[in-house]
């Protein structure tokens, strides 16, 4: 039903510009075109009407689109009534056109004949010099002024959504309508020509039919004349009017719209709101009223200076009386709450809020984000890496300026916590030492942020010299990008609460509704949840979600205990755990725990102070051997210690024999054995 209404509306637009088309080249009875004309004065009204009402000039977007029809829609009338007109003269019968030329006029014969042309060239002045030129400007301006200001709009939206003051969905919401914007001006700018070119031919289709109608009067009807003047001079007067009339409410309409500012309320609104809020004008104004009326010159139109001076000073009166009441009701509400109730019911709200990702500027890096740059696009982009390496959403990221900190210094934040800072050096290069074997340089020694490996400020010009030497090359805003993921995967457990975990369910539920119903029916949120920290807290992704599901719907039955769920979890994460460990060799670089020393842990579910130091003096010794041949280290164990030995040891990765993976090769590097002292 809704696409036969959608055709039947295109078939009724084709069919009018038909008509228009049509009504050029055909002679139409005087009885239809009646009808047209009167249809163009009512729809030039509409159109002003809709003007008027609207609260923005972009609700109205076919307007240009419309001026257009609007124009050769009144330019088809003239020349139709132009046919006519020459065809019959005196018995020509278009009622409208007689209307206009008589009535409105102001009657018949010679003077009206004067009347006629002085209104009609008034007329045609109003319009081209003042209404139309205006017009024409002010789209022009608006035009410029609009797309030299979309960068600027577009970037704060994208400032807007980047730092979580707005959603995604808003923030495509605002740029169509900044875009709305944008093409309704432009075409403004083009549409506004019309209206300019429109009054031209009317003076010019005018002047033809004068002189065409003396000729065809005199030459081929043979009348007096003084009886052609008379006749095609006050039909073509009449015509000129009847369509003029209406494009001088379209040129009206043009000006409004492009003169008009955005607002919540409509003109009429506006007007009266505006002009209410000062009531002295109008006292003043119905005052100097009075006292002309008793002037002398002026003592005989006393009988309109007067009432209108008292109309207008009791509506100031009037208007300046309902200021007073809405004051003291304004005065007695706040009187009637305490100062210090008042007070804390404004400053304190029900809940405060707490950003979960923040990153704070010092003054000198708040270009980066108001600059043309596309740090807030990487922002986004972060946003990604994190869902994909991790498996959830990771929050908005809100940006925002902080005195506090150096000028060169960002923080970053979780749930408004400060997590890390650091500072850089704006127009610099940070030369960074991976492997801790590159020579020095002559910059400004630092550590890098994330790795603390030794790195060095460098110019511009050092840098192809430092990446020759081995360096690795970041400039500021990749540097920051790169501090900040890492941050909020290092976080991710803090990130990711209940709701968030809620609605990951949610989505899952919608491919496999029955492992989720299962799940649930098992484990509480909470549990789940916890399972769920303890594998992004080991940097595990969880974008595989079924299969953690699965895995937690097969042991839960087992045991409810968190620790026996996460390492169940894991295992059967086999596959990606063992992936995400290989070096570059596609191998997997072991390192294990001594037999006596397996037995001690398996046997004890929480290991002695020193203990837990020589563990991991032992292991990360060990671990650094095999980091230097190149290699990622990988400490094997069993099933029992591996969250004991991952407490102790949580800088290196820690894998139960249950977690190899099918097929992968192993290289073993030895054990890991603490001496007794």
């Amino acid at each position: 039903m809704k696409s036969n209404n959608k055709s039947r509306k295109d078939y009724f637009i084709a069919i009018g510009i038909i008509v228009v088309i049509a009504m050029m080249l055909i002679p139409l009875p005087t009885p239809l075109l009646d009808a047209l004309m009167a249809l163009n004065l009512m729809g030039s009204l509409a159109i002003i009407l809709i003007v008027l009402y609207s609260k923005k000039p972009s609700e109205f977007s076919i307007f240009p689109t419309l001026l257009l029809i609007a124009t050769v829609f009144g330019l088809g009338l003239n020349i139709s009534s132009t046919r006519l007109i020459l065809l019959r003269g005196a018995a020509f019968d278009g009622r409208i056109i007689q209307a206009f030329s008589r009535f409105v006029v102001g009657g018949a014969g010679g003077e009206s004949l004067v009347i006629g042309v002085i209104i009609f060239i008034i007329l045609i002045a109003v319009q081209l010099v003042v209404i139309t030129r205006g017009a024409t400007r002010s789209a022009e301006v608006a035009a410029r002024f609009t797309l030299d200001s979309m960068v600027q709009k577009n970037l704060s939206i994208d400032s807007q959504v980047s730092s979580g003051a707005i959603t995604a969905e808003e923030g495509m919401r605002r740029r169509a309508a900044l875009r709305q914007e944008v093409d309704f001006y432009s075409a403004m700018d083009g549409a506004s020509k019309f209206v300019s070119g429109n009054v031209k031919v009317g003076i010019l289709i005018t002047l033809v039919n004068i002189f065409g109608g003396l000729v065809v009067g005199i030459c081929f009807k043979h009348e007096l004349f003084a009886d052609a003047v008379r006749n095609y001079t006050t039909l073509t007067i009449g015509d000129g009017l009847v369509t003029q009339f209406p494009a001088l409410l379209i040129s009206t309409a043009t000006a409004m719209i492009v003169t008009r500012a955005v607002s919540n309320d409509s003109f009429a609104e506006e007007f009266a709101s505006q002009f209410a809020k000062e009531p002295g004008v109008f006292m003043i104004s119905g005052f100097f009223a009075i006292f002309l009326a008793l002037l002398p010159g002026f003592r005989r139109v006393w009988y309109v200076l007067i009432p209108l001076g008292i109309i207008a000073f009791l509506a100031g009166l009037r208007m300046w009386r309902d200021m007073g009441s809405a004051r003291e009701e304004k005065t007695s509400e706040r009187e009637a709450v305490p100062d210090s109730e008042h007070a804390r019911n404004i400053t304190i709200p029900a809940v405060q809020k707490v950003d979960p990702v923040s990153l704070e500027f010092g003054a000198a890096l708040v270009p980066l984000v108001s600059g043309k740059n596309d740090f807030l696009d990487r922002i986004t982009g972060l946003r990604n890496q994190v869902a994909l390496e991790l498996g959830f959403a990771a929050p908005k990221v809100r940006i925002k300026d902080n005195l506090s900190l150096g000028r060169m210094e960002y923080c970053i934040k979780i749930r408004d916590i400060e997590a890390d800072r650091y500072s850089v050096r704006m127009g610099k290069y940070l030369a960074v030492d991976f492997e801790g074997v590159c020579p020095e340089l002559d910059g400004e020694p630092v550590k890098e942020p994330v790795s603390g490996s030794r790195s060095y400020w460098i110019s511009e010009e050092e840098r192809e010299a430092a990446k020759a030497k081995g360096y690795f090359i970041s400039d500021v805003p990749s540097l920051i990008i790169t501090h900040l993921t890492e941050v909020v995967k290092l976080n991710a457990p803090t990130l990711l609460g209940r709701q968030e975990l809620s609605a990951m369910l949610e989505e899952v539920a919608k491919s496999a509704p029955a492992v989720v119903d299962e799940v649930k029916g098992l484990l509480s949120l909470g549990e789940i949840h916890k399972v769920i920290q303890n594998l992004l807290r080991e940097q595990v992704s969880v974008r595989d979600l079924v299969t953690v599901l699965e895995a937690l719907c097969d042991a839960a039955p087992k045991s409810k205990d968190i620790s026996f769920l996460t390492e169940k979890t894991r295992q059967a994460l086999a596959r990606q755990i063992t992936a995400s460990e290989l070096s570059k060799d596609r191998k997997l670089h072991v390192i294990t725990l001594s037999p006596e020393l397996e037995q001690i842990i398996s046997d004890s579910k929480t290991l002695d102070i020193n203990f837990e130091k020589k563990l991991s003096d032992a292991a990360l010794k060990l671990a650094g051997e095999v980091r230097a041949k190149g290699f990622k280290p990988v400490l094997l164990c069993m099933e029992q210690s591996r969250p004991v030995v991952k407490r102790a040891v949580p800088q290196l990765c820690i894998m139960s024999v249950q977690e190899l993976a099918e097929g992968v090769q192993n290289e073993f590097h030895g054990q890991v054995e603490i001496q007794d002292n």
